[in-house]
Protein backbone atom coordinates (compact mmCIF):
# COMPACT_ATOMS: atom_id res chain seq x y z
CA UNK A 1 0.00 0.00 0.00
CA UNK A 2 2.91 2.30 0.70
CA UNK A 3 4.25 2.40 -2.88
CA UNK A 4 1.06 1.91 -4.88
CA UNK A 5 -1.41 4.30 -3.20
CA UNK A 6 -1.86 7.92 -2.26
CA UNK A 7 -2.73 7.78 1.44
CA UNK A 8 -5.03 10.39 2.98
CA UNK A 9 -5.61 10.62 6.74
CA UNK A 10 -8.59 12.65 7.96
CA UNK A 11 -8.86 13.56 11.64
CA UNK A 12 -12.60 14.17 11.92
CA UNK A 13 -13.95 17.03 14.02
CA UNK A 14 -17.36 18.54 14.62
CA UNK A 15 -16.93 21.62 12.40
CA UNK A 16 -13.45 21.16 10.90
CA UNK A 17 -11.36 18.23 9.72
CA UNK A 18 -7.56 18.01 9.57
CA UNK A 19 -6.10 16.27 6.54
CA UNK A 20 -2.66 14.77 5.85
CA UNK A 21 -1.63 13.32 2.48
CA UNK A 22 1.21 10.87 2.11
CA UNK A 23 2.93 9.29 -0.88
CA UNK A 24 5.95 7.08 -1.45
CA UNK A 25 8.17 9.87 -0.14
CA UNK A 26 6.25 10.39 3.12
CA UNK A 27 3.87 13.19 4.14
CA UNK A 28 3.54 15.58 1.23
CA UNK A 29 0.73 17.91 2.28
CA UNK A 30 -1.36 18.97 5.29
CA UNK A 31 -4.35 21.27 5.50
CA UNK A 32 -7.64 21.91 7.27
CA UNK A 33 -11.14 21.90 5.80
CA UNK A 34 -14.49 23.10 7.07
CA UNK A 35 -17.43 20.73 7.34
CA UNK A 36 -19.43 22.20 4.48
CA UNK A 37 -19.70 22.06 0.69
CA UNK A 38 -16.81 24.50 0.19
CA UNK A 39 -14.54 22.49 2.48
CA UNK A 40 -15.43 19.21 0.77
CA UNK A 41 -14.75 20.71 -2.67
CA UNK A 42 -11.36 21.96 -1.46
CA UNK A 43 -10.57 18.50 -0.04
CA UNK A 44 -11.30 16.66 -3.28
CA UNK A 45 -9.48 19.29 -5.32
CA UNK A 46 -6.26 18.88 -3.33
CA UNK A 47 -6.48 15.08 -3.22
CA UNK A 48 -7.29 14.82 -6.94
CA UNK A 49 -4.35 17.04 -7.81
CA UNK A 50 -1.95 14.89 -5.77
CA UNK A 51 -3.38 11.67 -7.25
CA UNK A 52 -3.04 13.05 -10.79
CA UNK A 53 0.50 14.27 -10.19
CA UNK A 54 1.71 11.02 -8.63
CA UNK A 55 -0.53 8.77 -10.76
CA UNK A 56 -1.70 6.79 -7.74
CA UNK A 57 -5.09 5.47 -6.64
CA UNK A 58 -6.42 7.06 -3.45
CA UNK A 59 -6.97 5.42 -0.06
CA UNK A 60 -8.64 7.55 2.62
CA UNK A 61 -8.51 6.65 6.32
CA UNK A 62 -10.95 8.16 8.82
CA UNK A 63 -11.36 7.58 12.53
CA UNK A 64 -15.02 6.91 13.25
CA UNK A 65 -16.83 6.90 9.92
CA UNK A 66 -20.53 7.80 10.08
CA UNK A 67 -20.97 10.22 13.02
CA UNK A 68 -19.28 13.58 12.35
CA UNK A 69 -17.61 12.10 9.26
CA UNK A 70 -20.90 12.17 7.38
CA UNK A 71 -21.40 13.09 4.59
CA UNK A 72 -17.69 13.30 3.74
CA UNK A 73 -17.24 9.55 4.13
CA UNK A 74 -20.04 8.86 1.67
CA UNK A 75 -18.66 11.45 -0.77
CA UNK A 76 -15.31 9.67 -0.62
CA UNK A 77 -17.04 6.41 -1.57
CA UNK A 78 -18.98 8.12 -4.35
CA UNK A 79 -15.69 9.47 -5.72
CA UNK A 80 -14.46 5.90 -6.14
CA UNK A 81 -11.72 6.14 -3.49
CA UNK A 82 -11.03 3.29 -1.08
CA UNK A 83 -12.28 4.22 2.38
CA UNK A 84 -10.83 2.71 5.57
CA UNK A 85 -12.34 3.01 9.01
CA UNK A 86 -9.50 3.53 11.50
CA UNK A 87 -10.16 1.77 14.81
CA UNK A 88 -9.95 4.55 17.41
CA UNK A 89 -8.76 2.31 20.27
CA UNK A 90 -5.98 0.74 18.21
CA UNK A 91 -5.02 4.14 16.83
CA UNK A 92 -4.69 5.43 20.40
CA UNK A 93 -2.45 2.46 21.21
CA UNK A 94 -0.40 3.17 18.08
CA UNK A 95 0.04 6.82 19.14
CA UNK A 96 1.24 5.67 22.57
CA UNK A 97 3.92 3.48 21.00
CA UNK A 98 4.98 6.06 18.42
CA UNK A 99 4.52 9.14 20.58
CA UNK A 100 4.76 12.61 19.08
CA UNK A 101 6.24 15.63 20.85
CA UNK A 102 2.82 17.31 20.92
CA UNK A 103 -0.85 16.40 20.68
CA UNK A 104 -2.55 18.22 17.84
CA UNK A 105 -5.23 17.29 15.31
CA UNK A 106 -2.77 17.76 12.44
CA UNK A 107 -0.36 15.28 14.06
CA UNK A 108 -3.24 12.82 14.50
CA UNK A 109 -3.93 13.03 10.75
CA UNK A 110 -0.23 12.39 10.07
CA UNK A 111 -0.24 9.35 12.33
CA UNK A 112 -3.21 7.90 10.43
CA UNK A 113 -1.14 8.12 7.25
CA UNK A 114 1.82 6.52 9.03
CA UNK A 115 -0.48 3.76 10.28
CA UNK A 116 -1.64 3.05 6.72
CA UNK A 117 1.95 3.06 5.48
CA UNK A 118 2.91 0.40 8.02
CA UNK A 119 -0.14 -1.81 7.40
CA UNK A 120 1.50 -4.02 4.72
CA UNK A 121 4.34 -4.89 7.10
CA UNK A 122 2.52 -5.39 10.44
CA UNK A 123 -0.46 -7.69 10.85
CA UNK A 124 -1.64 -5.92 14.01
CA UNK A 125 -1.67 -2.59 12.20
CA UNK A 126 -3.61 -4.12 9.33
CA UNK A 127 -6.34 -5.14 11.79
CA UNK A 128 -6.74 -1.48 12.79
CA UNK A 129 -7.93 -0.57 9.29
CA UNK A 130 -11.30 -1.90 8.19
CA UNK A 131 -12.53 -1.31 4.63
CA UNK A 132 -15.86 0.51 4.51
CA UNK A 133 -17.92 -1.48 2.04
CA UNK A 134 -20.59 -0.05 -0.19
CA UNK A 135 -24.03 -0.93 1.15
CA UNK A 136 -27.50 -0.53 -0.31
CA UNK A 137 -29.78 2.37 0.54
CA UNK A 138 -32.02 0.04 2.55
CA UNK A 139 -29.06 -1.15 4.64
CA UNK A 140 -28.01 2.45 5.23
CA UNK A 141 -31.51 3.35 6.41
CA UNK A 142 -31.58 0.33 8.75
CA UNK A 143 -28.21 1.36 10.22
CA UNK A 144 -29.41 4.92 10.77
CA UNK A 145 -32.65 3.74 12.36
CA UNK A 146 -30.92 1.23 14.63
CA UNK A 147 -28.37 3.87 15.67
CA UNK A 148 -31.15 6.34 16.43
CA UNK A 149 -33.03 3.69 18.40
CA UNK A 150 -29.98 3.07 20.60
CA UNK A 151 -29.70 6.81 21.21
CA UNK A 152 -33.38 7.07 22.17
CA UNK A 153 -33.12 4.09 24.51
CA UNK A 154 -30.10 5.64 26.24
CA UNK A 155 -31.88 8.99 26.53
CA UNK A 156 -34.88 7.25 28.10
CA UNK A 157 -32.64 5.45 30.60
CA UNK A 158 -30.98 8.76 31.57
CA UNK A 159 -34.31 10.52 32.10
CA UNK A 160 -35.69 7.52 34.00
CA UNK A 161 -32.69 7.41 36.34
CA UNK A 162 -32.99 11.14 37.10
CA UNK A 163 -36.71 10.71 37.67
CA UNK A 164 -36.15 7.87 40.15
CA UNK A 165 -33.59 9.92 42.08
CA UNK A 166 -35.93 12.94 42.23
CA UNK A 167 -38.91 10.85 43.34
CA UNK A 168 -36.85 9.12 45.99
CA UNK A 169 -35.70 12.47 47.36
CA UNK A 170 -39.13 14.17 47.51
CA UNK A 171 -41.25 11.10 48.21
CA UNK A 172 -39.41 8.25 49.98
CA UNK A 173 -41.40 5.05 49.65
CA UNK A 174 -43.30 5.92 46.49
CA UNK A 175 -41.02 3.78 44.35
CA UNK A 176 -41.91 0.80 46.56
CA UNK A 177 -45.56 1.22 45.56
CA UNK A 178 -45.08 1.07 41.81
CA UNK A 179 -43.44 -1.58 39.66
CA UNK A 180 -41.92 0.63 36.95
CA UNK A 181 -41.38 4.36 37.10
CA UNK A 182 -41.90 4.63 33.33
CA UNK A 183 -45.25 2.82 33.36
CA UNK A 184 -47.88 4.85 31.55
CA UNK A 185 -50.31 4.88 34.49
CA UNK A 186 -47.53 6.19 36.78
CA UNK A 187 -46.71 9.01 34.37
CA UNK A 188 -50.40 9.86 34.11
CA UNK A 189 -50.67 9.94 37.88
CA UNK A 190 -47.59 12.14 38.34
CA UNK A 191 -48.81 14.59 35.70
CA UNK A 192 -52.38 14.66 37.02
CA UNK A 193 -51.59 17.84 38.99
CA UNK A 194 -49.09 20.59 38.24
CA UNK A 195 -47.90 20.52 41.88
CA UNK A 196 -46.83 17.07 43.08
CA UNK A 197 -47.86 17.92 46.66
CA UNK A 198 -51.47 18.07 45.52
CA UNK A 199 -51.35 14.38 44.60
CA UNK A 200 -51.17 13.42 48.29
CA UNK A 201 -54.61 14.97 48.83
CA UNK A 202 -56.40 13.26 45.96
CA UNK A 203 -59.52 11.31 46.89
CA UNK A 204 -59.46 7.54 46.31
CA UNK A 205 -62.21 7.77 43.71
CA UNK A 206 -60.23 10.42 41.82
CA UNK A 207 -57.10 8.25 41.79
CA UNK A 208 -59.07 5.27 40.48
CA UNK A 209 -60.46 7.43 37.69
CA UNK A 210 -57.03 8.15 36.24
CA UNK A 211 -56.69 6.10 33.01
CA UNK A 212 -54.70 2.94 33.55
CA UNK A 213 -54.99 2.82 37.36
CA UNK A 214 -58.46 1.61 38.28
CA UNK A 215 -59.24 -0.56 41.29
CA UNK A 216 -56.52 -3.16 40.60
CA UNK A 217 -53.60 -0.76 40.36
CA UNK A 218 -54.88 1.36 43.22
CA UNK A 219 -54.76 -1.66 45.52
CA UNK A 220 -51.57 -3.16 44.09
CA UNK A 221 -49.40 -5.75 45.85
CA UNK A 222 -45.62 -5.65 45.79
CA UNK A 223 -43.21 -8.58 46.27
CA UNK A 224 -46.04 -10.81 47.46
CA UNK A 225 -46.97 -8.67 50.45
CA UNK A 226 -49.47 -5.84 50.81
CA UNK A 227 -48.05 -2.51 49.79
CA UNK A 228 -49.43 0.97 50.45
CA UNK A 229 -52.03 1.62 47.80
CA UNK A 230 -52.32 4.80 45.82
CA UNK A 231 -55.52 5.49 47.75
CA UNK A 232 -53.50 6.29 50.85
CA UNK A 233 -51.58 9.47 51.51
CA UNK A 234 -48.29 9.19 49.70
CA UNK A 235 -45.38 8.75 52.14
CA UNK A 236 -43.20 11.80 52.45
CA UNK A 237 -45.67 14.10 50.66
CA UNK A 238 -47.47 15.25 53.78
CA UNK A 239 -44.89 17.91 54.52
Amino acid sequence: MQQQHLLVGVDVGCRKHHVAIGGPGGITEQFEITHDARGFAYFFGRVSEQARRQRLPVVVGMEGTNGYARPLDQLVKDKGYTLLNVNNLKLARFKEIFASPAKTDSIDAQQMVTLMMMAPFMEQVKESLQPVLTVSEIEQQLKRLSRRRRQLVQEKVNVQNRMQVDLQSVCPGFLDIIHKVDALYVLRFLSFRSDLRQLARLRPATIRSIPGIGVTKAACWHDGSPAPSLDRKLPGWDR
